[in-house]
C-alpha cells in the first residue's frame, strides 16, 4: 500500500509539474504577443526589409507549436485509450472478485453445513458403533449366562446323582445288615427249637425241672413272638427301602431326560445364538473397516489443525503465571517452614534448658547427699533428728519427683507438637538430622549420667550400710565417750545453721524453677499460636491447591472449546487468505502497470523534446534555404493577411491554450479521480483486512475468557 501512496503521489506531482509547465508556456506566449505588438508598433520603415522573415520566423513557430500542440493531443488520446482500456480491466478484475467474494458469501453456509453434516454422520457412525458394540456385549453376556446355567444345571444333575448314589450305596448297606440280623435270628431260632426238643426229651428225665422249662418256654415263646414282630417290621422296612429306591431310580431317570432335553434346547439356542454372534461380527467388522476410513479422516483433520499450536502460546503465558503464582506459594511456604523451624528451635532450646536445670537438681542433689552424709557422720548420736530431717528429705524428694513426672509430661507435650509439626519440616531434614545427632548425644549425656546417679545411689547405699556399721561402733563409742558429747552438740548447732542455710538455698531453686515453669507456659503458648498459624498456613496451601486444580480444568475446557472452534473457523480462514492473496496480487499489477506507465510517459516525453530539437534545427537550414526565394509581393499579401492571420492566430493561440488548460485540468481530475478511486479501494482493502483480523482477535479474545 505505501508503494502504491508513493506512485500515485508521483503522478499527482508530474501532473501539476505538467499543468504548471503549460500555464508557464501561455503566459510566455501572452507576454510574446505583447512584445510583438510593442514591436510592430515601434517598427519603423527602414525595418520593413526584416519584417517578412520575422513573420516567417511567427509563422514557423506557430506551426511547430501547432504541431506539436497536435501531438499532444494524440498522446493524451492514447493515454485515454490507454487508461480506458486498464480502467476496463480494473472494473473486470474488480468483478471477477466481487464475483469470488459473492460466491463464498453464497457457499461458505454450504460449507459449514456440510461441515456440520459430516460431524452429525460422525456422530451418528459412533452411536450406531456404540449400539452394535452394546448388541454385542449383550450377545455375549447372555451367552455367558446361557453356558453358567447350562454348566449349573450339570453340576445340580451331577450332585443328584451323586446323592441318589449315596443313598443306594447307604440303603445296600442298611438291607446287607438287616439280612445279618435275619440270619442271626434265624440261627437263634433253630437254637431255640433245638432246645425246646432237647428239653422235650429232658421232661420225662425231669420232672421238677418241667414247671421251669415251662416258664423258661412261656418266656422263649413271648420272646419268639417279639423277634416274629420285629422281623415283619423289618420285612416292611425293607419293602419301604426297596420303594424308595425304585422312586429314586425313576426321578434320576427322569431328572437325566430332562438334562438332555434341556441340552438340546440350550443347543439349539446356541446355535441361533451363534448364528447371531456370526450376524453381528460381520456388522462389526464392516463398523470397523467404516471406523478406520472415519479415523483416517480424523487424522487428515488432526493434520490440518496443527495450526492451533499458535495459540498454545497464550495457554503458556498463562501456565507461566500459574508458575509466577507457585513460586508465590512455595515462598509463603519457606516462610511458614521457617517459622516451623523457629519453633523447633525454641522448643529445642527450652529442651536444653530444662536438661540443663535437670542437671542442676541432680548437682544439688548431690551436693545435698553429700551433705547428708557429712550431717548423718555428725549426727550419729540423735537419731531422732535426723529421722526428722530424713523425713523433710524424702518430702522434698517426693516434691521433686512430682516435678520431675510433669517435666517428663511437658517432654510428652513437646514431643506430640514435635511429631505434629514433623510433617511440615520434611525440607529440613538435614538440620533435623544435626539436631538428633544433638539430642542423641545429649542422650548419651544424659544416659551417662543416670548411669552415674545409679553408680552414686550405689556407692550411698554401700555408705549407709558402712554408715549403719559405724553407727553400731560408734553407739559403742558414745556409751563410752560421753565426755565428747558437748563437742557434738556445738557441731550439731553450726549444722543446724548450715541447714538453714541449704533451705534459703532451696527455697531460691524453687523460686527459679516457677520461673522456669512460667517461661515454659509463655512457650506452651507461642506454640499454640504457632499452630494455630500453621493450621491456617496449611489451609491456605490447600485451598491454593484447590484453586490450582481449578484453573487446570478450565484450561482443559478452554483447550476443548479452542479445538472445537479451530475447527469451526479453519475454513473461513482459508477463504480469507485466498481472498487476501488475491487483492495483492491485483494490487501488485495495478502499481507494476502504473509504474509501466509513468515510465512510459517519461520515455515519451524524452523523445519528443530531442524530436522538437531535431525538427527546429532542420526547420533552420530549410529557413536559410526560402528567404532567397520570397518577395516583395508575398510581402505586401503578408503584410495585408497579417493582422487577420495574426488575429485569427492569436484566437487559435488562446483557444488552444484554453483546451490545453482545460485537458491538462480534466486528466488531472481523471488522474485524481482514478487515485481517489484507488484510495478509497486500498482503504476498503486496508479495513477489510483490520475487520478480519479484529475478528481474529476478537475470537481469540472470546476464547481466553
Amino acid at each position: 500500500m505505501e508503494t502504491l501512496l508513493s506512485e500515485a503521489i508521483h503522478l499527482i506531482k508530474s501532473l501539476e509539474t505538467d499543468r504548471a509547465d503549460a500555464e508557464e508556456a501561455l503566459k510566455q506566449q501572452r507576454s510574446r504577443k505583447n512584445m510583438i505588438n510593442m514591436k510592430i508598433d515601434s517598427w519603423s520603415v527602414w525595418k520593413l526589409q526584416e519584417l517578412p522573415l520575422a513573420v516567417q520566423k511567427e509563422h514557423e513557430a506557430s506551426l511547430s507549436d501547432v504541431i506539436e500542440l497536435q501531438w499532444h493531443l494524440e498522446d493524451k488520446a492514447n493515454q485515454l485509450q490507454h487508461f480506458e482500456k486498464q480502467k476496463t480491466e480494473l472494473e473486470e478484475a474488480n468483478a471477477k472478485i466481487q464475483a469470488d467474494i459473492d460466491y463464498m458469501n453464497e457457499h461458505g453456509p454450504l460449507l459449514d453445513s456440510k461441515q456440520n453434516q459430516e460431524l452429525q454422520d460422525l456422530k451418528n457412525h459412533y452411536k450406531k458403533k456404540m449400539e452394535v458394540m452394546d448388541l454385542h456385549r449383550k450377545v455375549n453376556e447372555e451367552l455367558e449366562e446361557a453356558l453358567e446355567a447350562c454348566e449349573n444345571a450339570r453340576l445340580k444333575a451331577q450332585q443328584i446323582k451323586e446323592e441318589i448314589d449315596k443313598d443306594i450305596y447307604q440303603d445296600e448297606k442298611t438291607i446287607e445288615a438287616y439280612k445279618r440280623e435275619i440270619h442271626q435270628l434265624n440261627s437263634l431260632f433253630d437254637h431255640y427249637s433245638s432246645s425246646v426238643i432237647n428239653v422235650n426229651t429232658n421232661i420225662e428225665e425231669k420232672e421238677e425241672e418241667v414247671t421251669e422249662a415251662i416258664r423258661e418256654t412261656k418266656s422263649s415263646k413271648n420272646e419268639l413272638h417279639s423277634l416274629s414282630k420285629t422281623l415283619e417290621d423289618l420285612k416292611r422296612v425293607y419293602d419301604q427301602l426297596t420303594w424308595k429306591q425304585k422312586s429314586h431310580e425313576n426321578q434320576y431317570l427322569e431328572a437325566v431326560n430332562n438334562f438332555y432335553a434341556a441340552k438340546k434346547t440350550w443347543d439349539i439356542e446356541l446355535s441361533d445364538v451363534a448364528k447371531d454372534f456370526s450376524a453381528i461380527s460381520l456388522a462389526c467388522t464392516k463398523l470397523t473397516e467404516d471406523n478406520k476410513k472415519v479415523e483416517i479422516d480424523i487424522n487428515k483433520i488432526t493434520e490440518k489443525t496443527n495450526e492451533s499450536i499458535r495459540k498454545k502460546s497464550k495457554y503458556e503465558s498463562e501456565i507461566k503465571y500459574l508458575t509466577i503464582m507457585k513460586l508465590k506459594n512455595d515462598k509463603h511456604l519457606k516462610n511458614i517452614y521457617k517459622e516451623a523451624y523457629r519453633i523447633g528451635t525454641l522448643f529445642h532450646l527450652t529442651k536444653h534448658k530444662t536438661d540443663e536445670m535437670e542437671d542442676k537438681i541432680a548437682e544439688v542433689r548431690r551436693k545435698f547427699k553429700g551433705r547428708e552424709e557429712f550431717l548423718k557422720k555428725l549426727t550419729q548420736g540423735e537419731v531422732a533428728a535426723g529421722m526428722v530431717l530424713q523425713k523433710k528429705l524424702y518430702s522434698i524428694y517426693e516434691v521433686q519427683a512430682l516435678e520431675r513426672k510433669e517435666l517428663i509430661k511437658n517432654r510428652a507435650i513437646c514431643a506430640m507438637s514435635l511429631a505434629e509439626l514433623q510433617k511440615p519440616l520434611l525440607q529440613l531434614e538435614d538440620e533435623a538430622e544435626r539436631i538428633r545427632t544433638l539430642n542423641k548425644e545429649h542422650s548419651v549425656m544424659l544416659n551417662n549420667i543416670i548411669d552415674q546417679k545409679d553408680l552414686i545411689r550405689r556407692k550411698v547405699g554401700k555408705v549407709k550400710k558402712k554408715l549403719r556399721k559405724k553407727g553400731k561402733k560408734a553407739l559403742d563409742a558414745l556409751i563410752e565417750t560421753e565426755s565428747k558429747r558437748s563437742a557434738i552438740f556445738k557441731d550439731l548447732e553450726a549444722t543446724k545453721s548450715k541447714t538453714m542455710i541449704f533451705y534459703a538455698k532451696i527455697n531460691g531453686l524453687n523460686e527459679e524453677l516457677k520461673a522456669k515453669e512460667e517461661e515454659k507456659k509463655s512457650f506452651d503458648q507461642t506454640l499454640e499460636i504457632l499452630k494455630n498459624k500453621f493450621i491456617t498456613m496449611r489451609f491456605k496451601r490447600e485451598h491454593a491447591q484447590t484453586v490450582f486444580d481449578h484453573y487446570m480444568q478450565e484450561k482443559k475446557d478452554c483447550e476443548e472449546r479452542i479445538f472445537e472452534e479451530d475447527q469451526r473457523f479453519r475454513v473461513l480462514l482459508a477463504v480469507r487468505q485466498k481472498t487476501l492473496q488475491d487483492t495483492q496480487k491485483i494490487i501488485a499489477d495495478s502499481l507494476e502497470e502504473n509504474l509501466r506507465l509513468a515510465q512510459e510517459y517519461q520515455q515519451l516525453q524524452t523523445t519528443f523534446l530531442k524530436e522538437k530539437d531535431n525538427y527546429f534545427n532542420i526547420y533552420d537550414k530549410q529557413l536559410s534555404l526560402d528567404t532567397s526565394i520570397r518577395d516583395k509581393k508575398q510581402l505586401c499579401q503578408l503584410q495585408r493577411r497579417m493582422h487577420t492571420l495574426w488575429q485569427e492566430h492569436f484566437k487559435l493561440v488562446v483557444l488552444f491554450s484554453q483546451m490545453r488548460l482545460a485537458n491538462f485540468q480534466t486528466d488531472s481530475q481523471e488522474s485524481i479521480q482514478k487515485i481517489l478511486a484507488v484510495q478509497e479501494e486500498s482503504s476498503n482493502l486496508m479495513q477489510h483486512i483490520l475487520g478480519f483480523f479484529q475478528t481474529l482477535t476478537d475470537g481469540a479474545c472470546e476464547n481466553d475468557g
